[in-house]
């Protein structure tokens, strides 16, 4: 090959290499340029936002230096004073926002064509505490992205209507949606006790278990009956969801059916009902958690298991007598839960279902404390071996108990 070319295509590459790094020198030049002006003004104007919200009102030309900001540069001082207010001096910063007319651009933004901008006009309002006149709207956006920041919003400042209106969109067919929406009730909280009574009233199914779960969240004394009516479902899930409620709530109602549902035909409503009473500390049902662990099911054994070791001093000497019993099962369940940790397996009693809509947990440590009913030397485990409610000897499809316990 000709080496005169071989040597052209090489000076070639080489200057535009070079071309590519004075281009990529130059612009870091200029933006560190255009950052050395904006510097100085962003401070100042981030000082005067910062005495807008404590109370002072800033006068005609502090006002004037913010509207000359470029939008995106408005857009990023607000946001970054606005992520840590709230109440008053929110409210505060929402007013000097709607003075220099950025609560206005939001606003349209809201109503404009492209999904783009009307997330972003959403989002804007979202931080400033405003748009209650635009917003609400957007929960029937065609786009899910607009959907949820929408949902965002509705969090922050709830009313009947718009508790209504997320309740239905649970049905939405986009995750971001369903995920959002409940992560707002469970914000709205007390407030949306009653539209969630309501709709339990009127769904079952798929609806009305995630209705259950927003109610586990919010653990009102309210949501009894209908947990104590939807322990005897027909569905599964719904057994199993009013499960978790009952152990939210508490309560010798509560914890009598939940014994009960130690005895139900699906594991899912067995391992419910074992982790709702170790959450509640309800140390008389130890015997029959004990009893649950020669259950056939792994996850069953485990919750019950770990349920016990939340007793405190009864559960832990129910969990050393199992150490013994003839059962492979349950002597290698209670043996790897007694030696986890005590924080982890306060923390193990939490679902550890793939429900994605819990973003805050409501559990209280249990005690560790031996009942006063109990005395010292363990009469509360007098008498003979604990006998399992189901037979010791298992199918063979059962699996031991190798996997690791979370810690």
């Amino acid at each position: 090959m000709d080496k005169g070319l071989l040597l052209s295509a090489l000076v070639v590459e080489v200057a535009l290499v070079a071309l590519a790094l004075a281009a990529l020198v130059g612009n870091a030049c200029r933006i560190g340029a255009v950052s050395r002006r904006r510097d100085p003004r962003l401070v100042a104007v981030a000082a005067t936002l910062a005495a807008a919200v404590e109370g002072k009102d800033p006068d005609e030309a502090a006002l004037e230096d913010i509207s000359r900001l470029p939008g995106g540069a408005q857009i990023a001082v607000f946001a970054e004073l606005g992520r840590s207010l709230a109440g008053v001096q929110r409210e505060r910063l929402a007013q000097v926002a709607a003075e220099i007319g950025l609560l206005a651009r939001g606003e349209a933004w809201c109503g404009a064509r492209r999904w783009g901008s009307r997330l972003r006009g959403a989002r804007l309002l979202t931080l400033l505490g405003a748009g209650e006149g635009v917003v609400p709207r957007l929960l029937d956006d065609r786009r899910p992205e607009v959907r949820a920041q929408a949902a965002q919003w509705v969090g922050d400042h709830p009313d009947a209507a718009s508790i209504e209106r997320l309740l239905t969109m649970l049905q939405d067919p986009e995750t971001l949606c369903r995920f959002t929406v409940k992560d707002a009730l469970l914000r709205v909280g007390r407030p949306a006790t009653e539209p969630l009574l309501r709709y339990l009233s009127e769904h079952d199914g798929a609806p009305a278990a995630d209705a259950l779960e927003l109610a586990a969240g919010i653990a009102d004394a309210r949501f009894l009956a209908p947990a104590l009516t939807l322990c005897k479902a027909a569905d599964t899930t719904l057994r199993a969801g009013a499960a978790t409620l009952l152990g939210a709530i508490g309560g010798s109602q509560a914890t009598d059916v939940l014994t009960e549902l130690l005895g139900d035909d699906e594991p899912e409503v067995r391992s419910g009902a074992a982790r709702g009473l170790g959450k509640l500390a309800h140390w008389p049902a130890a015997g029959r958690l004990a009893e649950c662990l020669c259950d056939t099911s792994w996850d069953v054994r485990r919750t019950a298991a770990i349920a016990l070791r939340a007793f405190g001093a009864p559960g832990l000497l129910m969990l050393r007598r199992v150490l013994n019993d003839d059962d492979r099962f349950a002597r290698e369940m209670a043996r790897q839960v007694l030696e986890l940790p005590a924080d982890g397996a306060l923390r193990a009693v939490e679902p550890t279902e793939g429900a994605p809509e819990q973003p805050a947990s409501t559990e209280q440590p249990a005690s560790t404390e031996q009942p006063a009913s109990t005395n010292g030397d363990g009469q509360l485990l007098a008498g003979p071996p604990v006998k399992p409610a189901r037979p010791s000897t298992h199918p063979d499809p059962r699996v031991p108990d190798t996997e690791l316990l979370p810690a």
